[in-house]
């Protein structure tokens, strides 16, 4: 591989579009180009631009101020251009570049608005991919590929911190320690990453579990209100038809007394009448009993009172049992609160009960503690029947309706006896004038029997009326019952009556009952749960499982990084140990070919040993992490410096010493001008026969040597060329003689620079270009 051509456009002073070809590869060397041309003429904006178009963003290194300054700011009758770009045409015969091209052209574009691009082969790239492509192929816009003007002695006045960056690139491993880099970054990133998603899952956790609870209640509480609808359903259901069947009977029984009564009724007024007929002609005769007429006066009188304390009895009695059935379907069990209250109360004098029982001396002093015994046992009597649903016949209704009932009754018991009474004063007055009226007597004697049977059925149809009354509010009661337990079921249930209703007993009715309590209280412990907290735990459920799959496919990629970076630096350290041996070794060789004499070495520096308190990149990386993982788990911030620690770089710089001859002298900044430059002229001679760069740009880095050792400068490069292409800037006249093609520089008045070029195999002998 070799720079086949350079093509500048806008670049600084170079306005117009110019091209530099190279001559390709010869059998035994690569051609020496020389550029020249006088002082400020553009030579060092030609190694500004390949240093810029390999990725360079230092713009002192660029010798500028604004990142603009590169496009050429125009001049007298020129004006300036709109953009800058810089392309340079490698030849990949070889394949050193991982394209599938005999030619890569590498590119960089620049506009006035800031916006810029980098191609290779024409087609967008980013930077990063760039150099690591170029790293790869052993050329870098940092590395010794080009050395700049008045850069030749940098590498050694530098730290010995930025100093192991230039010894990187020396040996070759620069592209591991790209890899190598990028692997930390994702180490770092990953490291992040896992503690912002663990710092999250620690604020979800808690709330999850809350939700779970929440949701595990709900689901519990879903499968108690199915039971309890089943429950609820089966019961009311039983009890809803079970109540119709008993309401159709009576009703039925209803409308036969009624019936009865009807007919008794009419049967009564016929007899009545013909009574009346026959006493209107007694009267007519003359002959009318006017006893026998008080008499049946008197006895009308007083069934029509009974008939009347009848009806109040009645509608007394249906009160009552209204009262009596409203009072059981209403009862309900004490609240749970209550019940705990009491029950405590209870526990506490029995304690104190016990207390005085054990402090009882004698069998005489047992009569004064049988009142709190009976107490106790009241209280406790009271709570057990306040909890047990109480029997209809045990309601007490209100005392003046029990009173204004027995009343009726006592008046209804002297009104039957003077009723008798009259029946049987009149039964005897008929006797003694059967002889006359015997038919009149027979008839009226018919229609006390038809009253006294009418009253026995009006009597069995009070007693049905009264039961459809309790059983009409039994079925209203229960009505609202279901309506409440079943809501928009409850009309279904009563509409659609089942072929088979399992007929409950009383007992299987409570227990049915009990379990249905039991089945509410249950739900009222669980409580009412928002139907939403379901959408939420599934939401934060699925975010969690998001998290957790993510927290293990970062540490999983953490594991994956170490691995990587562990390879990365046995290769490294195999590989740059081999190669800073054979530098060191070579560095001494051209030592004393340049000096003449004289000693120098490399030697590598750990972190304990430098002088500056200076951080490499890693380690103010770190730094930003420990920032960001202060508030993250304590654990997670150890073990990540634990492993940042073990994989930083143990030699942090590279020292150099260099004695000249006839001298004892280390320190570099105790060196002359030209002594650093031989040094640094050395270094590099050494590095690139170490590990020869595909080509090398040099900047008048022979400017402060003397004729003789620009001569010795000379011969040098004569021997590095055989494996690397130079292209140098020069003014000297023994590097000149060794170029193989010379391009002059040249500016005119309108301060754009222009190139001329010519091939020193054209010149005569006398050093004029054949024709």
């Amino acid at each position: 591989m070799y720079l086949k051509q350079i093509e500048l456009a806008g670049f600084k002073t170079f306005a117009k579009k110019t091209t530099l070809s190279f001559l390709p590869p010869k059998k035994d060397h690569f051609p020496l180009t020389a550029i020249v041309g006088p002082n400020g003429s553009g030579k060092s904006n030609l190694s500004d631009a390949i240093r810029w178009t390999l990725g360079e963003q230092s713009l002192k290194l660029l010798r500028g101020k604004d990142t603009t300054d590169v496009i050429f700011s125009g001049a007298q009758g020129k004006s300036r251009s709109g953009f800058a770009e810089v392309t340079m045409t490698f030849d990949n015969a070889d394949g050193i570049f991982p394209l599938e091209a005999s030619e890569v052209a590498v590119t960089r574009r620049l506009y006035r608005d800031g916006e810029s691009d980098y191609l290779v082969c024409g087609r967008k790239t980013r930077l990063a991919d760039i150099q690591l492509m170029l790293a790869e192929a052993g050329v870098g816009q940092r590395s010794y590929s080009v050395i700049g003007q008045g850069m030749i002695d940098q590498v050694l006045t530098s730290t010995p911190e930025e100093r192991k960056t230039f010894f990187d690139d020396a040996t070759g491993v620069r592209p591991l320690q790209i890899k190598r880099h990028q692997a930390m970054l994702k180490l770092r990133r990953a490291y992040e990453n896992l503690a912002e998603t663990e710092l999250v899952l620690t604020e979800i956790e808690p709330r999850l579990r809350l939700l779970s609870r929440q949701a595990k209640r709900l689901e519990e509480r879903t499968a108690v209100e199915l039971t309890l609808k089943e429950r609820q359903t089966k019961y009311y259901q039983s009890l809803w038809f079970k109540l119709a069947d008993e309401l159709a009977g009576v009703q039925k029984n209803y409308d036969e007394a009624d019936t009865h009564a009807r007919q008794a009724r009419k049967e009564m007024e016929k007899l009545d009448e013909r009574v009346s007929f026959m006493e209107e002609a007694e009267r007519a005769r003359g002959t009318q009993d006017t006893e026998r007429s008080e008499l049946h006066k008197r006895l009308r009188a007083a069934e029509e009172t009974r008939r009347t304390l009848r009806d109040e009895e009645f509608r007394v009695q249906k009160e009552i049992e209204l009262v009596r059935v409203r009072a059981q379907d209403h009862w309900s069990p004490l609240p749970i609160g209550e019940i705990v209250a009491e029950l405590e109360d209870l526990v506490v004098e029995q304690g104190k009960s016990l207390k005085s029982l054990k402090s009882l001396k004698s069998l005489a002093d047992l009569k004064s503690f049988l009142p709190d015994v009976e107490k106790l046992f009241t209280r406790a009597k009271s709570l057990a029947h306040k909890l047990k649903r109480p029997e209809a016949k045990d309601v007490k209704a209100d005392p003046k309706l029990e009173a204004d009932l027995m009343g009726i009754r006592a008046k209804l018991e002297d009104l039957d006896k003077a009723v008798n009474q009259l029946d049987q004063a009149i039964e005897n007055h008929s006797k003694a004038q059967s002889d006359k009226r015997t038919n009149l007597f027979t008839i009226e004697r018919k229609l006390r029997e038809e009253q006294r049977a009418l009253y026995a059925i009006e009597e069995i149809g009070n007693t049905l009326r009264i039961e459809l009354a309790r059983l009409e509010e039994r079925r209203e009661n229960l009505h609202r019952d279901i309506d409440h337990a079943l809501k928009e079921e409850a009309e279904i249930l009563r509409k659609n009556r089942p072929k088979e209703i399992e007929k409950l007993s009383p007992a299987q009715t409570e227990a049915h009952r009990q379990e249905i309590e039991k089945l509410k209280y249950k739900l009222d412990l669980i409580g009412g749960i928002d139907p939403e907290i379901v959408a939420e735990y599934q939401e934060t459920k699925t975010r969690h499982t998001f998290l957790e799959a993510q927290a293990t496919d970062l540490r999983t990629a953490m594991k994956d990084a170490e691995r990587l970076i562990d390879e990365l630096d046995l290769r490294i350290h195999k590989q740059s140990e081999k190669a800073f041996r054979t530098i060191n070794k070579e560095f001494q060789k051209y030592f004393k070919v340049l000096f003449g004499g004289g000693s120098c070495s490399l030697v590598k520096m750990t972190q304990e040993e430098t002088d500056a308190a200076v951080h490499d990149e890693e380690s103010a990386h770190e730094g930003d992490v420990s920032e960001t993982l202060a508030t993250a788990d304590p654990d997670a911030l150890s073990e990540l410096k634990k492993r940042v620690k073990e994989r930083k770089d143990r030699v942090v710089g590279i020292e150099i010493q260099a004695t000249p001859p006839g001298k004892k002298l280390k320190a570099l900044n105790l060196l002359s001008g030209g002594e650093r430059s031989l040094a640094s002229i050395a270094l590099l001679a050494a590095i690139m026969a170490t590990n020869p760069a595909p080509f090398v740009v040099l900047d008048e880095v022979d400017a402060a040597l003397d004729e003789a050792n620009t001569v010795r400068f000379a011969s040098i490069l004569g021997e590095l060329r055989k494996n690397t292409q130079y292209i140098v800037i020069t003014h000297n006249r023994a590097t000149m003689e060794k170029a193989d093609v010379l391009y002059g520089v040249t500016m005119n008045d309108d301060g754009v620079s222009q190139l001329l070029s010519i091939k020193m195999e054209e010149l005569g002998e006398n050093g004029t270009a054949r024709r």
